[in-house]
């Protein structure tokens, strides 16, 4: 029986509010017999070194993420490196990953009672690039998505969908196509592209459906790539990604792979953070998570 908890929140997320999360779930889960142990420290590197000390020294049957994918994509070298199983309170601005296992909007005593079944093994991807390995769960876009992103990252007075939007606009002003060298399973080609996205999830940015598709649980990695369009076009094909309809224009590609490599004169973001400039290569590693759902 799952009885102690480590729960994990970013102080600042939501001004705050993913902190208040966590002390109401902890509350409810010590009213219900749990015993939780918080860590919400500021830093990337405090919160990881704080995080790996207490599950080396105590010992805990599952991690609770209060937050949303950034979060998430911080905690990925420790969740990996413990092999501890672990779930979603939404708490960020996107929450694409606990949408897709189903705990955005969930109750706290609703996750608690999913801790207490059996997790099940989901896909996680690995990125390397200059000489370094990151880990992400849900999307690695490319090229005008990724300029969006870095650009909605840096809007301090825009909160929500409404910061991709106005940074999405932005950017249309001066985006222009890049060339890419793709490699996908010993395939070589080329593109013009506007942008490209390397999913393991349907959605990222809030709930963009970049790949309606894809699932974290197949083993495989699903490339999208928009081609080469006129801004006019682009205006008109972009928006149609928070339904999934952008798939059936003629400049869009789906194709599927375990491993990718992409150089070009990019960006590459994951789980809405920045991880480097290209070139990338990208290979899925299955069932790498154990995620209570």
């Amino acid at each position: 029986m799952t009885t102690h908890l480590l729960v994990v929140a970013n102080p600042r997320s939501g001004r705050g509010r993913s902190r208040k999360k966590a002390d109401s779930f902890i509350e409810i889960a010590t009213s219900r017999g749990y015993t939780c142990t918080l860590i919400s420290v500021l830093g990337e590197k405090m919160m990881l070194d704080s995080i790996s000390q207490a599950l080396s020294e105590g010992t805990y049957d599952g991690l609770i993420a209060v937050g949303g994918d950034g979060l998430l994509h911080t905690l990925l070298p420790v969740i990996k490196e413990f092999n501890i199983p672990f779930t979603v309170i939404a708490g960020g601005t996107g929450n694409d990953f606990a949408r897709e296992i189903g705990t955005k909007g969930q109750t706290h005593r609703q996750i608690l009672d999913s801790v207490q079944s059996e997790p099940v093994a989901l896909d996680s991807f690995a990125i390397s690039a200059r000489g370094q390995k990151h880990h992400a769960v849900q999307v690695l876009s490319l090229g005008f998505d990724a300029l969006v992103n870095e650009r909605a990252n840096s809007l301090k007075y825009v909160k929500g969908k409404a910061k991709y939007v106005f940074a999405l606009l932005r950017e249309l002003s001066v985006f222009k196509p890049i060339h890419f060298t793709i490699e996908l399973d010993g395939r070589v080609f080329e593109r013009e592209a506007m942008l490209i996205a390397i999913a393991n999830g349907p959605s990222y940015g809030g709930g963009m459906l970049i790949s309606p598709g894809a699932d974290n649980a197949d083993g495989v990695l699903d490339l999208v790539i928009v081609n080469k369009v006129s801004i006019p076009q682009l205006l008109r094909v972009f928006p149609k990604v928070y339904r999934g309809k952008h798939i059936t224009h003629p400049a869009v590609e789906m194709l599927r792979g375990k491993r990718i490599h992409i150089e070009a004169d990019a960006k590459a973001f994951a789980d809405g953070e920045f991880v480097a400039n290209l070139p990338i290569s990208v290979d899925v590693e299955p069932g790498s998570l154990r995620v209570w759902k």
